[in-house]
């Protein structure tokens, strides 16, 4: 149906909002989606298009994300149709994850042949909070300068400040991951390969990826599952959200894997590179601000050439 812009927005100026910075910093705006207040990490995307898949990326969870684009909104949210895997398909996981959402200009007005809802009703949906009409580069200066912040938004005339809240110091891939196995077939399966994947926050299009494309037969399993007894030909450790220490299980079943299995293949994307990376006596540590988004730049330093890549990680080696 269409959208009577101007008045949406006076609707929506009715009820102020802000953006609290722990730092004693405030970015004043109005609420859209849940009305109601959350705290998290504050963080920033570059994402240029992508909203629904950023926002259903389990990599955010706990987190207040910060949209660099000026323009959120203008071509709605998708439906929730499921794909032959029962997998959402047009999403990266099954919710939406980051606590809020904050953006400069957002359209009240969805124009795309799949918008099924706006961006404002899915977050309502899901129980999400958003703020709009703040300054977000200044909000992103503020963050690569001074490094990510714990903040909270907060919704409506006079409502106090929740209590600041760090997700870091949670086990976040235990709250995203699933609980049990699960197996993903291609068609004529028989003499495929069979990859084990670990589940720290995996997204769908790896699912899908594996199996459509690299026609592998696929067992997800959750972060804690001790697989080091398991039959499988290759072993991938995905995504996922926040401190790799925190995965005290994982690490330890990677390094028995590597001892006993030196020959294997083992592969780790994000958190699962990290993961990787301490079972192999690296370390790991915070990064000032992290890379999120779909449009990062990074150099081989062998050959020189440049790749535009996908991250979403606030923790290095």
């Amino acid at each position: 149906a269409e959208v009577d812009e101007f008045t949406a927005w006076e609707e929506a100026a009715k009820t102020p909002a802000e953006l609290c910075l722990r730092s004693g910093e405030r970015f004043a705006g109005w609420s859209f989606g849940a009305p109601k207040s959350v705290a998290g990490e504050v963080v920033f995307t570059t994402c240029m298009v992508g909203y629904p898949e950023s926002l259903t990326d389990p990599s955010f969870v706990g987190q207040i994300l910060v949209m660099t684009f000026p323009l959120v909104g203008n071509y709605g949210v998708p439906n929730d149709d499921t794909d032959e895997f029962g997998l959402p398909r047009h999403f990266e996981g099954r919710r939406v994850y980051p606590s809020a959402v904050v953006i400069a200009e957002y359209s009240f007005a969805a124009s795309h042949y799949q918008a099924a809802r706006s961006l404002s009703t899915w977050l309502q949906e899901q129980g999400v909070p958003g703020i709009f009409g703040v300054d977000t580069r200044t909000i992103t200066k503020r963050l690569r300068e001074s490094g990510s912040e714990l903040g909270a938004v907060v919704v409506g005339k006079g409502a106090q400040c929740p209590a600041w809240e760090d997700p870091n110091v949670r086990n976040l891939v235990a709250e995203v991951s699933i609980k049990a196995p699960q197996k993903f077939e291609p068609p004529d399966s028989a003499s495929a390969p069979h990859v084990l994947a670990v589940d720290c926050g995996m997204k769908f299009n790896i699912v899908r990826f594996f199996v459509n494309h690299l026609k592998v037969r696929l067992t997800v399993v959750p972060w804690d599952c001790d697989f080091t007894k398991d039959e499988f030909d290759g072993l991938f450790i995905s995504n996922g959200p926040g401190n790799p220490e925190q995965c005290d299980a994982t690490i330890k079943h990677l390094r028995k894997v590597m001892e006993e299995r030196p020959s294997t293949p083992i592969f780790g994307i994000c958190l699962g590179h990290q993961l990787v990376s301490l079972a192999a006596g690296a370390k790991t540590y915070k990064m000032k601000f992290g890379n999120r988004g779909v449009n990062q730049p990074c150099v081989d330093l062998r050959t020189g050439r440049c790749y535009i890549t996908s991250q979403n990680h606030g923790f290095a080696v």
